[in-house]
């Protein structure tokens, strides 16, 4: 378990991750089965014969992401529901710990334990607490990532219509090729994603379905991080926390770095009690949790974390020392999009020339990460230039283990085929040991 909320959340964005990457890998699987139908005789046909064949071809191709996104939808729910309900317990157990660690007082310290386990144990026997609860978030969740499937089957048979049509119309008039064509409407197409998913912004933003679920797994955990954490600390009486400091941040979370916030009352100078002495200390607070939320605090891709705050006793919230910038962070956050733009080009080449100058592009861009985090000092976080993929060691795995990965890579036909040879081999030694056994 967690031991701080920054560390909740971290775990909890962790598990984001692993879903979003069932849904980049589900992304391109579905642009190759684009990209195959596309190349079929571009060379051979008559370019009017080769646009109706590969247009007579759209329910096929439907039908094979529909088997996609039904392996798809069936592992991703439940490691969605996963992610939010563990993240939230991480907050909960975060919000025992991290406010006991900051007593050092023996006695005062097992009694503030005391409480807040018992709060911790209330809340979780609740499931549904203070009208922000665990099941109600886990619900939104899936009600959004369930949303995405449906409309990733029209964005692909619309995508496929709109490369043959533009590959039609562009080789007609002898601009270029019909294969130059089909390429440069995929490697389009692929920078762009399967789009079609819109949020709630204003004005409203369209995604494709790889970041629209990532944005919405990270939003839903870390909420789930934080209002784990707060409840416990609401049942228990802790009505303050502070802002933790990050190296480097953005103008939205700025101006509360380090600050002390309030769950309910206003801001301003407060008296509270030292629950270590029990004598009354001058608190400023802020703001409240909500001000600070609305205001931007704990937006999506947040780094902050807020932590309970004992009058008198806790200590302000370090400042953090990097040499790397806000700026700096972006950079690498556009850099990892552009290797995994990339290495979609290359699951669409339609020939070796195209798939080499997509692969060299994504070994550039690498470079240029691995450049930035050596010079800032930023870790790099390799997971997000690649997908999720099994462990390489399964003859280790347990049974259950295994046939949890098979759920979870359900749209992964590679790593699906990986994992039913181990099954297969499994099912061959048991059923040799049983001869055996019966000779």
């Amino acid at each position: 378990m967690a031991i701080t909320p920054a560390a909740a959340i971290e775990e909890g964005l962790e598990q984001a991750r692993k879903v979003a990457a069932m849904y980049a890998d589900a992304e391109m699987a579905l642009l190759e089965r684009i990209a195959a139908r596309v190349g079929k005789d571009l060379d051979n046909d008559d370019g009017n014969v080769w646009a109706d064949k590969r247009l007579a071809e759209v329910t096929q191709l439907r039908k094979e992401a529909e088997s996609i996104v039904r392996r798809l939808q069936a592992a991703s729910k439940a490691a969605a529901q996963a992610a939010v309900l563990d993240t939230w317990a991480g907050g909960m157990d975060a919000a025992v710990r991290g406010a006991v660690l900051q007593v050092h007082d023996r006695k005062v310290r097992k009694r503030l334990e005391r409480v807040l386990q018992d709060a911790k144990n209330l809340g979780a026997s609740r499931g549904i607490n203070a009208g922000q609860g665990v099941a109600e978030l886990a619900a939104q969740t899936i009600r959004v990532v369930d949303s995405v499937h449906e409309g990733a089957l029209r964005a692909v048979e619309g995508i496929y219509r709109n490369v043959i049509a533009e590959t039609a119309s562009r080789a007609l008039i002898g601009a270029e090729t019909r294969r130059e064509s089909a390429q440069r409407a995929l490697d389009r197409l692929t920078a762009e994603g399967i789009k079609g998913f819109t949020d709630s912004a204003d004005p409203p933003r369209t995604w494709s379905m790889a970041i629209y679920v990532e944005m919405a797994m990270r939003t839903a955990v870390a909420r789930a991080a934080v209002d784990g954490h707060l409840s416990t600390l609401r049942d228990a009486g802790i009505n303050l926390v502070s802002v933790s400091r990050l190296p480097h941040t953005c103008d939205r979370c700025s101006r509360w770095e380090g600050e002390v916030l309030a769950l309910s009352g206003a801001a301003g100078t407060r008296v509270e009690e030292n629950p270590a002495t029990g004598v009354q200390v001058f608190v400023q607070v802020a703001g409240t949790v909500a001000e600070a939320r609305l205001a931007g605090l704990l937006h999506p891709n947040c780094g902050h974390s807020l932590n309970a705050y004992l009058p008198g006793v806790s200590r302000p919230a370090p400042v953090g020392r990097s040499e790397a910038t806000y700026a700096d962070s972006q950079r690498q956050r556009y850099l990892e999009r552009k290797v995994r733009e990339n290495k979609r080009r290359a699951a669409v080449a339609l020939d070796d020339d195209a798939r080499a100058k997509a692969n060299a592009k994504t070994a550039d861009y690498q470079r240029q990460v691995k450049a930035l985090t050596k010079a800032t000092g930023l870790r790099r976080k390799t997971g997000r230039e690649k997908g999720d993929a099994p462990p390489s060691d399964l003859e280790k795995l347990t049974d259950r283990q295994l046939a949890n990965l098979a759920s979870k890579f359900g749209h992964d036909e590679q790593a699906l085929a990986r994992l039913e040879q181990e099954t297969k081999r499994r099912d061959e030694a048991a059923a040799k040991q049983e001869a055996s056994s019966g000779a």
